[in-house]
Parts: C-alpha cells; structure tokens; sequence
C-alpha cells in the first residue's frame, strides 16, 4: 500500500542520498518507496539496559517520534507527524502499546486503541532478551486483500534486485532460499517467488544463464 509517509530527519537524509545515487545510475527506471514493507532495527535504552528492537518501518518511524523520555504525544499529534490515515495508525499503536513487548505506554490503560488516547516511552519497560522483534501482524486487517497481494509481489521483486545486485549469478535454488530468508515477515511461498523472478526475466532485469537453471542479473 503506497504511503506518502513523512519520515523523520535521519531516514529523510538517507533516502534523499539513496535516490539521487540510483537516479545517477539508473536513469530510466522510476524508484518509488513502500513504507509499509520495510524494516528497521533501533538500539533503545531503557534503563541501564539497551534492546534492539526489530520493527517495520512504520513502527520505527512512529517510535522516532518521540524526543524525549518523559514526552506525551496524543494520537492526533502522532497522526499528523506521521501523515498515515487513522485505519492505520490504530493497529501501528496497538503493537507498541498493548501488544507483548509494550515500549509504549498507552493512557488510559486499556486493549483498545482510541484516538482521545496520548501516548509515551515505557520507561519502565524490560525484557530477558537483548534483540527484540515486536510484531506487527495486525495491520493487513486493514488492508485490501487485492492491495496486500499487489504490495508483496513489489517486495518480492525488490529483494530478488538487490540479492542479484549483489551476487550477480545464482541458482535457483540459491535466490529461492535468500530472498524466503529475507522476507520472513510475510514467508512468501516458492511459487510466487519463481513467478516474480519470471515477471523480472521479461522486464529484462535477469536473465537465464546457459545453465537453465541459473539466473544472471542485468545491469
């Protein structure tokens, strides 16, 4: 689902640099940003102890929005920096605030997520594990099945790009194996892949090599 999400001043500046590199290199193709497919890992100290929190983009973007420890935002104030539609700031709340890893704390304490509700950092929050993964599988619910499909297959195709920018050559199997690895928020099954990574050989980003089972990138 295409987002017209605002980003805080760090991810501004490294897509800003990103986009002006790519649009160097490839001037006849059009890059375009799926927020809601990224991912993102931020060190947070809570206490003398420090997380890694793996989160989507999303998520890292809302927690960025917070400056300070003792900070109170409410949900309009978090919708309007964000610039996401309400149907999604909802489930994007309730994953931080409610859910098993609360970094967030939600006032009035409750299950469900309210737009009168104001929001802040858990200062008090703790966990045995170091390296954090706060899921986020709510926020399809909201989605159009058709939409979700649409989104995936972009995410597919991306990471099939980038691993064969990467290595150039591979079998089957070997993109098969690193593009599940991952996408392992979603696990797209080895059909779509295998049909993503067809779509691409008539796009004329890979093609097949003399070993029929092997795919070389195109630059």
């Amino acid at each position: 689902m295409q987002m017209d999400v605002r980003l805080p001043d760090e991810m501004l500046r490294c897509t800003q640099a990103f986009r002006a590199w790519y649009d160097l290199k490839n001037q006849r193709r059009r890059l375009a940003w799926q927020h809601a497919l990224g991912s993102a890992t931020l060190r947070a100290k809570f206490g003398a102890k420090t997380y890694d929190l793996q989160t989507n983009t999303l998520q890292a973007v809302l927690l960025l929005s917070f400056q300070s420890e003792g900070e109170s935002l409410d949900f309009s104030t978090l919708k309007e920096r964000l610039n996401v539609p309400v149907e999604q700031m909802k489930p994007l709340l309730h994953s931080l605030s409610c859910g098993k890893y609360k970094v967030l704390r939600k006032s009035p304490a409750s299950d469900k997520i309210k737009e009168t509700d104001s929001f802040a950092v858990h200062t008090g929050f703790s966990c045995p594990q170091r390296v954090i993964r706060i899921p986020m599988a709510t926020i399809e619910e909201s989605h159009n099945p058709n939409r979700v499909e649409e989104d995936r297959s972009i995410a597919i195709e991306a990471a099939i790009v980038r691993i064969m920018k990467a290595r150039k050559v591979l079998t089957h199997q070997q993109l098969t194996s690193e593009v599940l690895s991952q996408l392992a928020f979603f696990r797209p099954s080895p059909k779509v892949v295998k049909q993503r990574i067809h779509a691409l050989i008539d796009r004329e980003y890979l093609e097949r090599d003399e070993n029929p089972n092997q795919y070389k990138y195109l630059a």
